[in-house]
């Protein structure tokens, strides 16, 4: 009885915020005035004026030469900076992989398993759109960092499946494409206990897998031109995917984990004169000359761990540290210097709030931070083909801009506020004068809301990344996220997003935190609730 009161506090909350007009299409007007307009292409503006209307870039330049709109709302932005939004070129956050049940011993071999030994190595119907986990904390997290498009790609099997780039401004992600699919992937793997367990057997299968393509399009050509006297081919899904690639040259990405595999990736592309994009590449300053030749797109890693092929992880703790932070993230310079092209990308890291800091290190081992900028919006947009669109600031382009407190990848800068598709998201900060709490709450807690119309029991599970707080709210009304969250001190404020109806709808929580108990106050459109949870012990 106490859950059924408590649903139906909440469902007049969603009925609520349901009986406002439907704004779903309206994107506001906005005019960022008094920034220093860092767009990317073309000369800084010292105090400028940025408009956008209907999720695009309207107009910008100096202050005194653009007039605001009427129907703006004014964001003014004296001493703040105006960025493009950032660009990972290559991710798999938020990709959700499915699980295979691996064959148990004495378990006999069924068609199905003899299908899944197949797609061990070859994934080319795999579609990442597919496979998205969409947390709004980490969306959040990336727009934290200033990232505002990213390409998510598929990173299991030598034929790994395609990617999808998405503009992260939503929930949901239909709304958020930009290209699907952008390219297929490719990765120098081998394949436990069958063909192919030795790189020599995965280039063997890569070649012929692009040999017996040639040879399958050109038979089903001539075929369609000339059917009589020809023998009908046979139909085979697997080439029939690999098509595109081959023959129409659309785009492939070979994810490269040394240097070795980006030897491997320049001799294919040049043999089948493939599309080819090298990816990963934490070691292609080793392979520079033989890049410059091949002038192949380049998205280089921002994980600086040395790769078990190298040198550097065998001899001595002493030496992988100095790889780790000093070689490896000397990289990224050492291809500026060569003037070679390339992108950053967070491929191989697990963590958004790592991305800036990488970037941080690439610079102080002696990347230039316009290199640095450049390397996470034009040239990644360019490779992306869609610098049309995004990767700088200008009229017409997509509204996605950063609004920072000063040089975008300096330490101190904050980033304030992101702007995705012309939707306004502001950054949460720990409030003026916070202290960092010595409290830790990450884990498992008791939940119990309360409220006039009843009561509600559930599971919270925090997680904690130095003051920021995320994690999720289990109970009989479902699973609601917890986004946003800042502790300061003692002091707890974070967002729950709940999915009620299949209507999205969130409640804010100010309280404090204890090191076994918290409590505060939730507020609805509909009124507020109580929250008191206690810390569940951990399991020795």
């Amino acid at each position: 009885m106490k859950i059924l009161k408590f649903l139906f506090l909440i469902i007049f909350a969603v009925s609520s915020v349901l009986s406002y007009p439907i704004l779903a299409e309206f994107n506001p007007t906005y005019a960022i005035v008094g920034c220093k307009i860092v767009p990317g292409r073309g000369p800084q503006i010292e105090k400028g004026i940025i408009i956008i209307r209907d999720g695009l870039i309207e107009e910008l330049g100096p202050a005194g030469k653009i007039l605001i709109p009427e129907d703006a709302e004014v964001i003014e932005a004296e001493g703040l900076y105006a960025y493009p939004g950032l660009i990972d070129a290559h991710t798999s956050i938020m990709l959700e992989t499915p699980k295979r049940e691996p064959q148990g011993p004495g378990r006999p071999a069924s068609p199905a398993d003899e299908q899944n030994e197949v797609s061990n190595w070859q994934h080319t119907d795999f579609m990442a759109i597919n496979h998205l986990k969409l947390k709004k904390s980490t969306i959040e997290n990336f727009h934290k960092v200033g990232i505002t498009t990213i390409c998510i790609a598929p990173d299991k099997s030598i034929f790994a499946g395609q990617s999808v780039i998405l503009n992260l401004s939503g929930e949901q992600p239909e709304p958020m494409v930009i290209k699907n699919p952008f390219a297929l992937h490719i990765n120098f793997v081998t394949v436990r206990g069958e063909y192919p367990s030795s790189l020599m057997g995965t280039m063997s299968l890569l070649r012929q897998s692009i040999l017996d393509t040639e040879h399958y399009h050109l038979h089903s050509t001539q075929y369609l031109q000339f059917p009589g006297g020809l023998k009908r081919p046979v139909y085979n899904p697997f080439l029939e995917k690999l098509r595109p690639y081959v023959v129409q040259k659309k785009p492939i990405v070979f994810n490269c984990a040394n240097m070795e595999d980006i030897k491997r990736a320049l001799r294919l592309t040049d043999e089948f004169k493939l599309n080819a994009y090298v990816s990963g590449a934490n070691e292609a300053w080793r392979v520079s000359e033989d890049l410059k030749k091949s002038d192949v797109p380049l998205f280089v890693s921002l994980r600086f761990n040395p790769p078990l092929t190298s040198i550097f992880v065998n001899q001595g703790e002493d030496l992988k540290k100095k790889a780790e932070n000093e070689i490896y993230p000397a990289n990224a310079s050492h291809l500026h210097r060569e003037g070679i092209e390339f992108s950053l990308t967070s491929s191989g890291l697990t963590k958004p709030g790592d991305i800036i800091k990488n970037v941080q290190k690439a610079i102080k081992a002696g990347l230039p931070q316009d290199a640095a900028l450049k390397a996470m919006t034009l040239n990644p947009a360019k490779s992306l083909g869609i610098d049309k669109i995004v990767g700088s600031l200008e009229a017409g382009k997509i509204a996605n801009v950063v609004l920072a407190t000063g040089a975008l990848f300096e330490e101190s800068s904050k980033i304030q506020r992101v702007f995705v598709d012309g939707i306004s998201y502001t950054i949460k900060q720990p409030p003026k004068g916070a202290q960092p709490s010595a409290t830790s709450i990450a884990g498992k807690w008791d939940g119990l809301i309360k409220s006039p119309m009843g009561e509600l029991t559930s599971t919270i599970l925090f997680q904690q990344e130095g003051d920021q707080i995320t994690g999720t709210i289990s109970s009989e009304l479902g699973n609601w996220e917890i986004t946003g969250g800042v502790l300061s001190g003692n002091t707890l404020s974070f967002t729950i997003a709940a999915n009620i109806m299949g209507n999205a709808m969130e409640m804010e929580f100010s309280g404090s935190a204890e090191r076994d108990v918290i409590e505060g106050s939730i507020s609805t459109m509909a009124g507020n609730a109580e929250l008191r949870a206690t810390r569940i012990p951990e399991e020795e």
